[in-house]
């Protein structure tokens, strides 16, 4: 199926429910809406995925697309058909690949799921959606990841932080992520910090969202020099991240939604991988480097662990980590 961009007035885009999942979705987006300028863009957006479409002057309306509240189970999907109706959209895409279009009297209801099972399972998230915009007609103009955030705030940050910082490197660390297998452990966050900022006299910034992953980073700061330290963790909100990350020399993380607005906003980062693909979940379109443990059986998500602990992570040594951040500063 290809679009006729003079038969499109009005699009509905029905997103998706994490917030890296979303980002990864955001290159194809963008050249959906280069294609179609006119067009009045309404996006669903799940309650977690809000801050990767929120202020953004590219979206005419969002709406929160909570399927496990309002819209749950099936009585919310069919309050969901009624309300794309209602909606009299010319376009649907739904990037959760299920039959909802089908049922929107749209002229356009392309089954994303049907693009996406002919491509290979390696090939990266971002590409996958970009794939699929293709094959309804859309041009790729531009292959940029988008998080955005307005100017004001990006000075705002600078600025706050120029003392703190004082000329020197601000590293950011994100030792956290929402499955316990995906977190590198603390101690090795600790005794990277430590060589960053006995070579590079670096701050370590280190952030963390839920009770659980600001707990974790809590005790990364604990052990770290109070004047080499700062403690981003707390409900510290995505857009200042963002801004924060975009001024920082370096990013380490683990696989989580936050690897995805560092993708988005090109900061140089170290991706830590374990039982997760990094070719298909790894950041995209900034200097980066990947590292994860030398198993044969790694990335496995969806299998058994073959050691009953998921603990491949942790294989990854301290030093491995460090000379990727050394690659990246230089």
């Amino acid at each position: 199926m290809k679009i006729n961009p003079q038969k499109i007035r009005k699009v509905l885009v029905i997103g998706l429910s994490c917030l890296g999942d979303m980002v990864m979705a955001s290159a194809a987006l963008w050249n959906l809406r280069l294609y179609l300028p006119s067009a009045k863009f309404t996006v669903w957006v799940g309650p977690r995925a809000l801050g990767a479409v929120s202020e953004d002057p590219l979206w005419d309306e969002i709406f929160v697309y909570d399927r496990g509240g309002e819209f749950a189970g099936l009585p919310g999907r069919i309050k969901a058909c009624k309300l794309m109706r209602l909606g009299s959209y010319d376009l649907v895409i739904d990037l959760r690949s299920t039959l909802m279009p089908l049922f929107s009297g749209a002229i356009y209801a392309p089954l994303w799921g049907l693009r996406e099972c002919l491509l290979p399972k390696s090939l990266h998230e971002a590409e996958r959606t970009l794939q699929a915009m293709t094959s309804i007609g859309v041009p790729i103009r531009i292959r940029q990841l988008r998080f955005y955030i307005p100017q004001e705030l990006k000075e705002l940050i600078q600025a706050k932080y120029t003392d703190k910082l004082q000329g020197r490197k601000l590293v950011i660390f994100n030792p956290g992520a929402n499955w316990p297998p995906k977190r590198w452990p603390v101690d090795n966050f600790v005794g990277l910090g430590v060589k960053l900022i006995s070579k590079y006299n670096a701050v370590i910034g280190v952030i963390g969202y839920s009770d659980e992953e600001e707990r974790l980073g809590k005790q990364v700061l604990s052990a770290l020099d109070k004047n080499s330290a700062l403690d981003l963790t707390g409900k510290l909100p995505l857009k200042e991240l963002g801004a924060l990350l975009e001024s920082s020399s370096l990013f380490v993380t683990n696989d989580t939604g936050t690897l995805h607005i560092g993708s988005a906003v090109g900061v140089p980062m170290v991706g830590l991988y374990g039982p997760s693909s990094p070719e298909r979940y790894g950041p995209w379109g900034t200097r980066h480097r990947i590292v994860a443990p030398s198993l044969p059986c790694a990335p496995c998500i969806g299998k058994k662990c073959l050691y009953g602990d998921f603990a491949c992570i942790s294989k990854i040594k301290v030093e491995e980590v460090f000379n990727a951040c050394e690659e990246l500063l230089h």
